[in-house]
């Protein structure tokens, strides 16, 4: 059990051993102290303060939980809308795992990939490739970001990513993306629970998304957007799904080739192998498209894969008898970086995601403003 699995299990309360009771006690006496901060601190913003206005529109996504919610399929989503009405949209990405962000690096330009994905971290990079119509920028300061974007590049508007709580750079839609299956992080603020922020801060959003609704109950939906339509009545909620697009091999994918039909290699027996937030959730998705999953490998969030962790997916496999492993496009960026990689006498596929809408698709595009 990697330490986020232990981090889940006491916070969760699955854990219910003496130890994860008196760890709990720690972090909710621990969690006070982060409110509080949180909450001056949206105050300040709530009135204005520090707060940039730049000279195009700004569309951020993000969440009001730490975790995997779909944040990168649904800026691809906005940014091809975008494209399609004309626009010329430009991601801010804050590079997580980059090598340096502390200042502004352009990681593509219209389409064009301009560094290595060490340099950008991940999901920038990820982004980067599949955006063929868009620019990607990464840096902390997202406000000299902004800058860039408009001045270099001519964006005429701006899609931040994991914006939510970044409120120094005025936005004029927030669009907050809630996990169905985990919506409010066990109810507690970070570090007794998941939530980055009191719920209150829903409030600010213009459009809260739901996603993986079919990986949860009818009912537990219904339930979630009763909850929400008494704690921000007047903002639109909208249902969504991951939907697996293309399966490549994992060559294929790293040479930016064409996909194949979901159902690819579904002649096999498959480990299910990622590093996102939720990986149980990337099994589903799997066993949807009715791929046999007979094992599921999951690490960190972000992981940085090594060549340690090729041996273990291999040996991991072969206990299992899996005969192909598939990966997300996530851990793909990482995984195509390793030379070890290309050893495994096994195959290597990866299952490329996007968003789909159960309803009010264009409505939602439509209340993006543009």
């Amino acid at each position: 059990m990697n330490g986020e699995d232990l981090f889940k299990g006491i916070v969760s309360g699955d854990n219910d051993s003496i130890i994860a009771d008196v760890a709990r006690a720690g972090l909710a006496f621990l969690s006070k102290g982060y409110e509080k901060a949180v909450t001056m601190r949206n105050k300040k913003y709530d009135k204005g303060d520090g707060v940039t206005t730049v000279s195009v529109p700004v569309i951020s996504v993000g969440n009001i939980t730490a975790g995997g919610t779909g944040k990168t399929p649904m800026v691809h989503f906005i940014c091809d809308a975008l494209s399609k009405k004309g626009f010329h949209p430009t991601v801010l990405s804050r590079g997580y795992k980059a090598k340096d962000n502390s200042e502004s690096i352009i990681i593509s330009e219209h389409g064009t990939l301009l560094v290595e994905p060490e340099v950008s971290g991940d999901e920038a990079w990820l982004l980067a490739k599949v955006l063929p119509q868009s620019s990607v920028i990464i840096g902390r300061k997202r406000i000299a970001s902004a800058q860039l974007a408009i001045d270099e590049l001519g964006a005429d508007c701006l899609v931040m990513d994991d914006g939510f709580q970044h409120r120094a750079l005025h936005r004029d839609k927030d669009i907050v993306l809630i996990d169905a299956s985990n919506p409010f992080g066990y109810e507690h603020v970070l570090p007794r629970g998941l939530l980055r922020e009191p719920l209150d801060g829903l409030k600010r959003a213009s459009s809260i998304v739901l996603t993986k609704v079919d990986q949860v109950d009818p009912g537990m939906v219904a339930a979630l957007k009763q909850r929400l339509s008494h704690m921000v009545p007047h903002i639109p909620v909208y249902e969504t799904t991951h939907k697996p697009r293309s399966v490549y091999t994992l060559d294929e994918w790293a040479q930016g080739d064409e996909g194949h039909q979901v159902g690819f290699g579904k002649e096999h027996t498959i480990m299910a192998v990622s590093g996102i937030g939720n990986p149980y959730s990337f099994t589903k998705t799997l066993e949807g498209c009715d791929y046999n999953v007979v094992h599921t490998m999951g690490f960190g969030d972000h992981h940085d894969f090594s060549n340690d962790d090729v041996v273990n997916i291999w040996k991991e496999a072969f206990a299992h008898s899996a005969t192909a492993i598939m990966i997300t496009e996530k851990d793909a960026v990482k995984l195509s970086q390793l030379r070890t990689i290309e050893d495994l006498q096994i195959p290597i596929l990866v299952l490329s995601i996007g968003i789909e809408f159960k309803s009010g698709k264009q409505e939602f595009i439509e209340n993006l403003g543009f």
